[in-house]
């Protein structure tokens, strides 16, 4: 163990030193230039996204939308659109799902029913129900 520190004081000895050097012979000098911006929130755009994305005036994400740049929501939210598919009915206590369209869609998985009961799909979000 005794050996170990002073491997570790030597190599961080030998690093400092080869630093040190390099910047005496490049004449280095670390500068480090801070700019303070703000933002103007009423070139915002007010529309919420489906994470609920609002930043308060002055707020440094607010940059994005600098230079003309717009707020691009899209009013189709998966979970509205899942929401808007039919619940399917079934006789039996379970249903299969496999997300359709082949190779696009996802794991096969089963999905338990009780009679009256909506359930959905773990993967897509499809609705089951037993009558």
């Amino acid at each position: 163990a005794v050996g170990d520190k002073q491997w570790y004081q030597r190599r961080v000895r030998d690093t400092n030193y080869f630093i040190n050097t390099n910047l005496r012979m490049f004449r280095f000098r670390p500068t480090i230039a801070v700019v303070q911006r703000t933002y103007n929130a009423c070139s915002l755009s007010s529309e919420v996204g489906h994470t609920g994305q609002q930043f308060p005036e002055g707020d440094q994400r607010n940059a994005r939308y600098l230079g003309g740049k717009q707020k691009e929501v899209n009013p189709n939210f998966a979970v509205k659109m899942v929401a808007e598919e039919p619940v399917e009915v079934t006789g039996a206590t379970h249903a299969w799902c496999s997300g359709g369209h082949g190779a696009l869609g996802h794991p096969k998985v089963f999905v338990n029913l009780d009679k009256g009961i909506t359930k959905a799909c773990g993967y897509c979000g499809k609705q089951f129900r037993a009558h």
